[in-house]
């Protein structure tokens, strides 16, 4: 029973398994669109596991369409913007069903010839591989990609060891002294 706790969305999962079945499809289909609509927050826990999803999709030529209902989504934006999708943040609830007719339901040709919403300043920070959180500037693994919010010697992901150079020790110079 989860009535009353906070549970993740299965959002990663959920379009992950979206795309394999459309691509069991898309032989017949030349437009292929994943519309989701999204009331929750973003899980920093799904970041690894949608950002694969967002490069498969983008691979195969799939669309992923944003309607977000409550507070911004970092993860859908991105997803919007690395596919060619819209994402829209619907700004007066009443008016959803205007929204999702205006906005989601032309093909992509009839899209080319509508006034839509302009896109939106997309976030691009990462999601740390040892903390989840979303950082501004990190450390990448240079073998594995992983990205880490502190440094360590060794990856934790692929357990690569680097080594650190250190900048040269100078002696230091003996004083002359002088003769009166």
């Amino acid at each position: 029973d989860v009535r009353g706790e906070q549970t993740e969305t299965l959002l990663a999962g959920s379009l992950a398994k979206a795309l394999c079945c459309i691509l069991l499809i898309t032989e017949s289909w030349n437009f292929c669109v994943f519309f989701v609509i999204k009331a929750a927050e973003d899980s920093a826990l799904q970041y690894m596991n949608f950002m694969n999803v967002i490069f498969a999709a983008q691979k195969q030529s799939v669309l992923i369409d944003a309607c977000v209902l409550d507070s911004d989504s970092g993860l859908l934006q991105q997803a919007c913007d690395i596919t060619g999708g819209i994402y829209l943040k619907v700004p007066h609830m009443p008016s959803l069903l205007q929204y999702l007719l205006w906005v989601f339901l032309p093909d992509q040709e009839q899209r080319s010839q509508l006034v839509l919403p302009p896109p939106v300043h997309v976030d691009y920070r990462a999601a740390c591989f040892c903390h989840r959180n979303l950082i501004e500037i990190g450390y990448v693994c240079s073998v594995c990609l992983s990205i880490f919010c502190n440094f360590s010697p060794i990856c934790s992901t692929c357990e690569t060891a680097f080594k650190i150079s250190l900048p040269p020790v100078m002696k230091a110079k003996k004083k002359k002294s002088k003769l009166a």
